[in-house]
């Protein structure tokens, strides 16, 4: 038995206590039969499973949260975050966003094209923008466009593929750049922004080929201090 603090994938026959109530978490669907079962413990997924879309990918991460919970204590700190993440779920969700995971102070997002305009994600981050000087939070965005592969597993839907770890590394690129915000060519060009953002310039990155080049969102839509 522990606490729970962030998310956690249930399995049936999971109880959920809260107070002196008792829940039962029931799920009877078969999860994916893997391919193989190496020594490692690992699964292999059928290719079959495996769905490639593109997709405009989007990371928002907290900044400072370490610092955060020494000063304020961890359980104050896990209430600001808390707050904070019921503030920007429904921008993304509301512009056809659909969030994928947590990983740390960060929140996974994506559009596939196929099912969204290109509209809808300027209005998603033009939303957040602007909900930056309330959001109560300081904040990092970075968003990416390119192929992702979908499986899933125990831990539900799973989204892997060179763009995302694009995405990923992207975060500590923009630090570097001093960027509270920053996209990638690939966005600039998806979402028509050509010639309304200014480029931070070129980077590369770890394990890829070429050289990217990111750029900060339109003037317009940065919050005036």
């Amino acid at each position: 038995r522990a606490a729970v603090t962030r998310p956690v994938p249930l399995r049936d026959g999971d109880e959920i206590q809260l107070g002196n109530l008792r829940l039962r978490f029931r799920h009877k669907r078969a999860a994916l039969s893997p391919v193989e079962s190496p020594a490692d413990g690992t699964t292999t997924i059928a290719l079959d499973q495996i769905q490639e879309r593109n997709c405009w990918l989007l990371l928002v991460d907290v900044v400072g949260s370490t610092a955060r919970s020494t000063q304020l204590g961890s359980t104050t700190a896990l209430r600001q975050m808390q707050t904070w993440i019921t503030g920007l779920r429904p921008l993304i969700e509301k512009n056809g966003g659909q969030i994928n995971g947590y990983v740390g102070d960060a929140v996974i997002a994506y559009w596939p094209s196929d099912g969204t305009r290109p509209t809808q994600v300027r209005t998603a981050l033009q939303a957040i923008e602007a909900w930056r000087p309330v959001s109560g939070l300081p904040f990092r965005l970075v968003a990416h466009y390119g192929k992702v592969l979908f499986s899933r597993s125990e831990l539900g839907q799973e989204i892997t593929g060179s763009a995302v770890i694009v995405l990923h590394r992207s975060e500590k690129i923009a630090k570097g750049f001093g960027a509270a915000s920053m996209v990638s060519q690939a966005v600039v060009e998806t979402l028509e922004l050509d010639g309304q953002c200014e480029s931070f310039g070129r980077s590369s990155i770890d394990g890829m080929p070429d050289y990217f080049i990111f750029y900060a969102l339109p003037e317009a839509w940065t919050p005036r201090k």
